[in-house]
């Protein structure tokens, strides 16, 4: 900001203002909501991909094909703390009013880290919450339990999505604010800059479906909290 209200000074050269700070202030109760992010998306799972000091959260509905990411949210590590004590805390208020949560629906899973893109490569810590596998059958007692097939690569997961080009770069937040109903609970995800704070993207969850981005959120940000400090 470059703007002066006080006279200028006789060693000032005439018509240049000198450069001052303002401390602003104001509430994401009052962000402005843009009409195509009003609608809102509906989302049933959410990939997490911790890449340096930022956390991107892919919200994806899968029940129609392709399964598609309808959401890209981009957060900073603080931010991303915020949230997850911002949903526990609705989700006490919520078992408070309506009782407690039905079972989870999703379960976290964990799958291999590797990211690359162009001209680096960043070592990416990925949690997702996807619908439980189907137990295998009964295998006879003869025979051994068959073992588990290993759990997606990350690269191979997003070439199953999709991931439309307008939404590759994702969009960022400083500020989440959420609501709940019986039913379901809506993140606004806010970009509070000056001069008036706007919502960036609005994404609703089924209310049986939380604690599991819940679960899905605390594992990553565990390992983000355990990795080593820079240059170590």
């Amino acid at each position: 900001m470059s703007q002066s209200n006080q006279p200028e000074p006789e060693d000032q050269p005439q018509g240049q203002s000198q450069p001052v700070t303002q401390d602003f202030r104001h509430t994401p109760v009052a962000a402005r909501v843009p009409e195509k992010v009003a609608r809102g998306v509906f989302a049933n799972a959410v990939m997490i991909i911790q890449t340096g000091d930022e956390f991107v959260l892919d919200f994806l509905s899968t029940i129609a094909q392709p399964q598609q990411v309808v959401a890209r949210v981009v957060v900073t590590a603080q931010v991303f703390g915020q949230l997850l004590v911002a949903l526990r805390a609705n989700v006490s208020r919520y078992e408070q009013q309506f009782g407690p949560l039905l079972p989870r629906m999703f379960s976290p899973r964990t799958v291999p880290a590797a990211g690359t893109y162009e001209g680096s490569t960043h070592q990416s810590s990925p949690e997702a919450a996807f619908p439980p596998e189907k137990p295998p059958p009964a295998a006879p007692r003869e025979e051994q339990p068959q073992s588990r097939p290993a759990p997606p690569g990350i690269d191979e997961l997003y070439q199953q999505w999709k991931l439309p080009d307008d939404m590759l770069g994702g969009v960022f937040a400083n500020v989440a604010m959420i609501r709940h109903t019986p039913d379901e609970f809506c993140i606004d995800f806010i970009a509070s800059f000056y001069p008036r704070p706007v919502v960036v993207s609005r994404v609703y969850f089924s209310a049986t479906r939380v604690p599991s981005l819940i679960d899905a959120m605390s594992a990553s940000l565990q390992k983000y909290q355990q990795r080593p400090p820079p240059g170590v």
